[in-house]
């Protein structure tokens, strides 16, 4: 367990990465909303009808965790309108929204984004993988500590 305490996270941000050129307007894209701070679009190569992709316009932030709090809020405050529309549009029943930051989370272009991706029950698109059963006291006792000391 004590092997990540040692793994430095930084990610560096792509200056040149495809969503810098699409914010920029040097590569098209297919815009849902723009606003001051945010871009949001449809993903170019959506994994179901609707998929969309919120992107913060602020240079320099590869991920969530690289966010100072003020660029953080500008961009969460757009996400519920992302989700409704995506949902209402397509119909869903429900969206997930992801953030995959970093290679081993998934993350291909290194500028935040976050997908929004809409569900219909059983469509078996994403599954949750099964829990390992309960955490129990010492377990989470643990766990806390050392996610608590890096705050």
């Amino acid at each position: 367990g004590h092997a990540l305490q040692t793994v430095n996270m930084a990610i560096p941000f792509d200056k040149d990465n495809i969503f810098a050129k699409i914010i920029a307007g040097t590569i098209p894209s297919y815009k849902i909303f723009e606003t001051e701070d945010v871009l949001a679009i449809l993903d170019a190569f959506p994994v179901v009808r609707g998929h969309a992709l919120l992107i913060p316009k602020a240079s320099g932030y590869a991920t969530v965790e690289d966010l100072p709090p003020d660029v953080a809020a500008k961009v969460f405050a757009q996400l519920p309108r992302l989700c409704k529309a995506v949902r209402e549009a397509t119909g869903a029943e429900g969206v997930n929204v992801i953030s995959n930051n970093g290679a081993a989370a998934g993350q291909a272009v290194f500028h935040l984004h976050i997908h929004v991706i809409p569900r219909i029950g059983g469509d078996e698109l994403l599954k949750w993988p099964r829990s390992q059963g309960m955490i129990d006291k010492d377990a989470a006792a643990s766990v806390l500590a050392e996610i608590q000391s890096h705050l």
